[in-house]
């Protein structure tokens, strides 16, 4: 028996499904119209049923049992809604990725569609990658990447991989994580890469392995991330995320790196958490080096990202997996989202646009409300929220903000030839030789893990840290 299905968007995309079901689905389905905002009629001489707030109403009266999302285009707001719909109607549902393949070349085939991911209810449609220009930049050059093994490291090997380097000189602590790392890439047989266990904090460390590889483009990713356990541990932050920071971009300067990349975060602007201040002051330390040195550096600024290690997704889906409760820390608490992949595809485009000096900021789409988010991941798994999966407040943590900016009004975003990414310069305003006498004075009394000191000595430097 022929399993009733509807399809979501009657573009071209839509379009072409219906007649791949139509001709090699072996009568697997019957497709009994479409839904679009848009068209009101007929499309491909099936009726359009109604609009995306009519799934329920249709669903129950066509005795629809499976829904097709066939929008490659649309923006995560967008598929939210739809899922949004579809858990109310109770109905299976089924979605075409956003792939270049698709939104380039209309390449539609019931093979590709899949289930829901959370990629589908954050990420943004995406863009085909300029190849030519991240080739021009990675191309038989020694690329160096700190935090190799990390979220956004790993994935920097990933890609750079693709595009021939000479050398690709990786450089974590994280031992388990490099292993993993290794293991991934051990069928690139022809490409020259270097594991190297290694602590950012260790100077000596640092500069023999940049004397041994004379890396030419270096990207630093290396950095303590979570912004609870640094309250916590302030000099500990201070120690990872500004000594080793101020460490790896010495080395850059003195052995003549071509470019330094500096991965920062939007917890940089008005920063209200140690993790917070430690990256901007380290976005400080690369512009003030941009005029010491001749290596070109720049700081790339971005929010959360999906699936990284520790965030709220794969939190999400643990307590989900384990029947709740989901812990969301305050109803109205918003963040920008980005895919992993997204990210770094334009970290490479801004390395490749940086002359020196830059802070880049990248468009991080629509914020997201965490609470409604939390609601449509739990649909998306399959459970009613409140009913099957019960939702927690638990408070807004120490250094948390509701909302998080990607830049301040002093700093004042600039287009770039990048549709979405952005141009800015730290805001913070204190001279160039007081600034790197204090983050010396900042080092050293971390070194004795005085963290009241630390605190006192940060919020001097940062007006926004002062509580």
């Amino acid at each position: 028996m022929k399993k009733r299905g509807l399809i979501i968007g009657a573009g071209i995309a839509g379009r072409i499904l219906l007649n791949e079901i139509l001709e090699n689905a072996s009568g697997q389905y019957d497709i009994v119209g479409f839904i679009d905002d848009k068209v009101t009629i007929k499309v491909e001489d099936m009726p359009i049923l109604g609009a995306i707030q009519d799934i329920p109403q249709v669903v129950q009266r066509e005795g629809i049992v499976i829904v097709f999302i066939a929008i490659p285009s649309a923006q995560g707001a967008l598929v939210r809604s739809i899922i949004d719909q579809c858990s109310k109607a109770k109905v299976k549902y089924r979605i075409i990725p956003r792939l270049v393949e698709i939104i380039q070349n209309n390449k539609v085939s019931l093979d590709l569609v899949r289930p829901v991911s959370t990629d589908d209810l954050l990420g943004r449609a995406i863009l085909k990658p300029d190849q030519a220009i991240v080739e021009s930049l990675i191309r038989n050059k020694r690329i160096m990447i700190t935090g190799a093994a990390g979220s956004i490291g790993s994935e920097l090997v990933r890609q750079i991989a693709e595009f021939s380097p000479s050398k690709l000189i990786l450089f974590d602590w994280w031992e388990n994580g490099m292993f993993e790392l290794e293991q991934q890439l051990i069928k690139k047989i022809h490409l020259k890469k270097f594991f190297i266990i290694g602590n950012i904090q260790d100077k000596q460390r640092v500069q023999s392995v940049f004397k041994e590889y004379s890396p030419d483009i270096v990207f630093h990713a290396a950095a303590f991330k979570h912004v609870p356990l640094m309250e916590e541990n302030p000099s500990e932050a201070i120690k990872n995320n500004i000594l080793g920071t101020k460490n790896v971009a010495l080395a850059a300067g003195e052995f003549n790196v071509e470019k330094f990349i500096f991965i920062s975060t939007d917890k940089a602007v008005n920063p209200v958490s140690i993790m917070g201040a430690t990256k901007a002051i380290g976005e400080a330390i690369v512009q003030n080096y941009n005029e010491i040195y001749k290596t070109k550096y720049i700081a790339v600024r971005f929010g959360n990202v999906l699936g990284s290690y520790g965030s709220v997704v794969p939190l999400f889906q643990k307590q989900i997996s384990r029947g709740g409760p989901v812990t969301v820390t305050d109803p109205d608490m918003i963040r920008y989202f980005m895919t992993i992949p997204e990210a770094v595809q334009l970290i490479l485009q801004s390395a490749y646009l940086g002359v020196g000096g830059e802070i880049f900021v990248l468009d991080m789409g629509e914020p997201i409300n965490i609470m409604d988010f939390a609601k449509t991941l739990i649909k998306l798994s399959g459970y009613e929220p409140g009913e099957d999966i019960p939702i927690k407040i638990i408070g807004k943590r120490a250094g948390e903000k509701m909302y998080e900016e990607l830049s301040t009004l002093e700093e004042a975003l600039k287009k770039t030839t990048h549709d979405r990414i952005f141009v800015t310069r730290n805001s913070i305003n204190i001279e160039n030789e007081k600034l790197l006498s204090t983050i010396e004075l900042l080092i050293k009394i971390a070194c004795f893990n005085n963290n009241q000191s630390v605190l006192s000595i940060i919020s001097q430097i940062i007006p926004s840290m002062k509580k």
